[in-house]
């Protein structure tokens, strides 16, 4: 009987799975679930997180998963002690694979003596641009300087997107494979309801998601439809940003119809889905959003923006529309457009199901990182 590869996957991961806040967490989780149904491999996952009060390893079948604590609210240093708690944790397991979801992930298991797999899931440059303030510069810059140690020493490198791919191609010599983000196999099979006019944005209330342009695209769309409304689920916690978007409501007269409903249960969140006509995705940069890819799996058209690597998620005129950023009145024009012909939302719907059934199963994503895993590995 042949040893069992190991393969230690260092990512965000949540530390309840009917709460899970961020895409990160959801990609872990669900390419642990996708990896786990494979007997002849020994999974282990290591998150190192604030989140974490103490120090805990639990073990279920072959995967096991290690969860790190750190101090709280101190990013910068977090980072920086993050890295050598993790390095050490993989010289304790010993795999034969590392997969970081995360550039100081990834110089973590280089200092570790393993040269990884390296997830790229943002690029740092961008998602700077969206985090104002003295705190956050200095996190982005420890950021992007551990983003430019893993582009000069890692081999092999999976792109989420396309978008990534082009990103960074003329700044590293690694090799890339493109590997999809998986949608949960619940969604392909989710009852759906849809309430007259509901629109959702599954996201955190922040900058770089836009609700604002929303808000705005809301009041221009309603002239035409008056019935529609918006929920936007996820977190809240950023409360002076909150308050621009309360603010921009009252001020495009729409403060009636739009509900900020903060992080919702998986339940919750299936529910919302399930009520939603449109998803509706206002972003100034994504690289490949969960919330289009679990939309699409429902059949639900979405409308988003060209943000990053939103583009190549939706399928313009197909699976729903793609407008440019920032452009409020584009925005309000494709989801009128997307809810005045039922015979074309009935195809657009359809025509995202089985794209969706096409690209992000999660046995087909699951099976790509373990050829990936296997050919670093030499198996």
């Amino acid at each position: 009987m042949s040893t069992p590869l190991r393969v230690a996957i260092v990512s965000f991961y949540p530390i309840d799975p009917e709460r899970i806040s961020g895409g990160i967490r959801a990609v872990a989780y669900l390419l642990v679930r996708g990896l786990r149904r494979h007997t002849d491999l020994d999974l282990h996952v290591i998150h190192c997180h604030s989140d974490v009060a103490q120090d805990r390893t639990e073990r279920d079948g072959n995967v096991t998963v290690h969860y790190l604590a750190l101090p709280r609210q101190r990013l910068v240093p977090n980072m920086i002690t993050g890295v050598g708690r993790i390095a050490a944790q993989l010289r304790k397991i010993r795999p034969d694979v590392v997969n970081a979801h995360g550039h100081s992930y990834a110089v973590a298991a280089l200092g570790a003596g393993y040269n990884p797999v390296w997830t790229i899931h943002g690029v740092m440059r961008e998602e700077a641009r969206y985090n104002p303030g003295l705190f956050n510069k200095l996190a982005f810059v420890l950021a992007g300087h551990y983003e430019r140690q893993a582009l000069a020493r890692v081999d092999n490198i999976t792109a989420i997107s396309p978008y990534i791919r082009n990103t960074f191609a003329d700044r590293t010599r690694a090799r890339w494979f493109i590997t999809e983000n998986p949608a949960p196999e619940d969604m392909f099979g989710l009852p759906r309801a849809p309430v007259a006019g509901r629109l959702l944005l599954p996201a955190a209330v922040i900058p770089r998601k836009d609700p604002i342009t929303l808000v705005r695209a809301l009041a221009l769309a309603r002239r035409e439809l008056p019935h529609l409304h918006l929920q936007i689920a996820g977190r809240v916690n950023e409360t002076a940003y909150v308050a621009q978007v309360q603010a921009a409501c009252q001020a495009e007269g729409v403060a009636d119809e739009v509900q900020l409903l903060g992080v919702q249960s998986q339940a919750d969140m299936r529910r919302l889905y399930g009520e939603a006509q449109l998803v509706v995705l206002s972003s100034r940069e994504e690289v490949s959003p969960m919330s289009a890819i679990e939309a699409l799996a429902a059949g639900i058209p979405v409308v988003t923006t060209r943000a990053g690597g939103a583009g190549y998620i939706v399928d313009d005129g197909r699976t729903g529309y793609v407008v440019e950023v920032g452009d409020a009145a584009a925005l309000a024009g494709a989801i009128v457009r997307a809810l005045t012909d039922s015979d074309a939302y009935t195809e657009m719907s359809r025509a995202a199901h089985a794209a969706a059934e096409a690209r992000f199963r999660l046995d087909r994503v699951a099976d790509r990182y373990l050829e990936i895993y296997r050919t670093v590995a030499g198996r």
